[in-house]
């Protein structure tokens, strides 16, 4: 791996080793094309700011570009991580080998305005004859396609994600994993105010972690140096191992305090999970733009006084990494939702479930409603345990969101109440706690989930809401799935014969082969059937003339027109 002082950026070109023997280099930032050593995975930093661009005599040496990452295997696999402003020298250097051929894949984290600025202005998006693979969370409602578009609107921008050249395919991901070319890509939530995936790259022996934006899910953690909670161990599972962990720190622990709710982690929390996970080197990265380079090189060198391994530096505008296969392979992250493939087409829409709700402050049952209300989302409130029940029963909730401020209200109790019931045992129903400062024992005792710290805003609620239900959603999917693939549909047992059919080489959907059993599919499998062929035309870009879209189109059409005429022939019955 390469490791650099901040003070050599200044130089045009240097190289040296590492205090482990690690290669290091400096180059052009926008034109050379830097060489590969060979079964290594090659990182180049090219922008590393946070929030918003800052360039400037005082930011030269650490750069202004907001985030962005290039990440290349062995092999040549190419992911860019992010595309903020650094995106454009990127492109440029990207362009200046030609454009037949190029390839890519770009991996969004989330849709913040500094994370994909650099998009209108990525040359390769506009060069007829490249490919481009782009990934990046899924909502509740918007697509990716269109979030990433609204940017590029007429109002905003001279011209559009439509005028594109290049072949552009858009994928919505959810927790899971995925392979682009020799890589495999896993993702997790992490705690921002908008859905926002982290991304794990393990190729040719060795894994990159790329965590941008995120806050603790304990903000007493981050100030105080408690024990992780729930949450933050899930995040340390999932970056545990790493070679190299990219990791926003755009606060330190004294500033963090007045900054909580923002979105952002503190350099000194990232320091102390990196070393709970055994993670080998860390790069700081988001740099807070109100923090100029003397500022970073004084946090770095307080945080190497004061910390064993890992190796911590402040990544640079220009820094290449090499990172050869690792000794250590490290832990596997949890198996479970990182078995599932993250491009899973999520229906029905999670956005239309109910979700339970008790919470008695008015202020706060105010921004939930508002948070709930902006996402489309059916609450069910309750105050009794008689209604909860209820509710339970009738409702099969994928989430429930408490409060807990006794003695007005006691969520702890409520949520005991819930887990005792039989309809949980199957399917363990997501319970976040609204509270005032977590009480993790407590918590563990009462089985939540997760926690809302008051006070919060719409957005992070939204963002902590959406993230629950779209796992739900997907533990739904794969029940189902499950269910089905051991059981067929009753009244059609012996008649039915169900094969897993192959969709883009890599989602699998159950399709029956026989008209009776097309009779007896269950109504959401229509709304599973619009989500697979959504899911076809975002990775294929319009293929409707392609031999696979058309026989999926042909067989919900089919089948859409039979349950209409079914409808239609009971609609009739009944006024008789």
């Amino acid at each position: 791996m390469l490791f650099c002082s901040a003070q050599q950026i200044g130089n045009e070109i240097g190289e040296r080793f590492g205090p482990l023997g690690i290669y290091l280099k400096f180059g052009d930032r926008t034109n050379k094309q830097d060489c590969l050593v060979e079964g290594s995975v090659h990182i180049q930093f090219w922008g590393t700011r946070g929030s918003i661009a800052t360039p400037g005599s005082l930011t030269a040496r650490y750069g202004g570009n907001t985030s962005c990452v290039e990440v290349r295997s062995a092999r040549g696999t190419l992911v860019v991580l992010d595309c903020g402003t650094g995106a454009r020298p990127l492109g440029r250097k990207l362009m200046s080998g030609g454009a037949k051929g190029l390839r890519g894949n770009l991996l969004i984290s989330h849709t913040h305005w500094d994370h994909i600025q650099g998009i209108p202005f990525f040359a390769p998006l506009f060069a007829r004859g490249t490919e481009w693979d782009v990934y990046g969370p899924k909502g509740l409602g918007a697509s990716l396609r269109e979030a990433l578009a609204g940017q590029m609107r007429y109002d905003y921008f001279p011209v559009t994600l439509d005028e594109c050249s290049a072949r552009i395919r858009f994928h919505d991901l959810v927790e899971g994993s995925f392979d682009v070319g020799d890589i495999k890509v896993s993702t997790r939530y992490l705690n921002h105010p908008v859905l926002t995936l982290a991304y794990r790259l393990e190729a040719d022996g060795a894994v990159v972690v790329y965590a941008c934006d995120h806050e603790p899910h304990a903000p007493m953690l981050a100030v105080e140096g408690r024990d992780l909670s729930e949450q933050d161990r899930r995040h340390a599972e999932f970056v545990e191992g790493a070679d190299l962990l990219i990791h926003d720190a755009q606060y330190t622990a004294a500033e963090y305090p007045s900054k909580i709710g923002w979105g952002h982690s503190p350099a000194e929390y990232v320091v102390s999970l990196s070393r709970y996970a055994r993670v080998k080197r860390v790069a700081l990265t988001h740099h807070d733009p109100l923090r100029d380079d003397d500022a970073i090189d004084r946090m770095i060198a307080t945080l190497r006084q004061h910390s064993s391994p890992p190796e911590v530096f402040a990544a640079c505008e220009g820094q290449v990494v090499q990172l050869g296969a690792s000794q250590d392979q490290g832990s596997a992250i949890r198996a479970g939702e990182h078995e599932r493939d993250a491009e899973l087409p999520v229906g029905p829409d999670p956005g239309e479930r109910s979700v339970l709700f008790n919470v008695a402050d008015p202020r706060t049952a105010a921004v939930l409603d508002e948070a709930l209300c902006a996402e489309g989302i059916c609450a069910k409130s309750f105050s009794s345990l008689h209604t909860m029940r209820a509710l339970m029963a009738q409702e099969r909730p994928w989430l429930a969101i408490l409060e807990h401020d006794p003695p007005r209200v006691d969520g702890m109790d409520m949520c005991q109440s819930i887990r005792s019931l039989a309809e949980d045992d199957d399917r363990r129903l997501p319970i976040l706690m609204v509270v005032e400062q977590e009480d993790q024992c407590a918590g563990d005792a009462a089985g939540v989930t997760d926690w809302l710290i008051k006070p919060f805003t719409v957005a992070h609620a939204r963002s902590k809401i959406g993230a629950w239900l779209l796992r739900t959603a997907c533990q739904s999917i794969s029940n189902d799935t499950s269910a089905a693939a051991k059981q067929p549909v009753p009244a059609v047992a012996e008649t039915l014969q169900a094969k897993l059919v192959m969709v883009g080489g890599t989602t699998t959907v159950l399709r029956a082969t026989s008209d009776e059993a097309n009779n007896h599919l269950p109504e959401r499998s229509s709304q599973l059937d619009k989500s697979v062929l959504l899911w076809m035309y975002g990775r294929e870009i319009a293929p409707f003339e392609t031999a696979a879209f058309g026989s999926m189109a042909g067989d919900i059409i089919a089948r859409a027109k039979m349950a209409q005429r079914r409808g239609m022939k009971r609609a009739i019955a009944a006024r008789r």
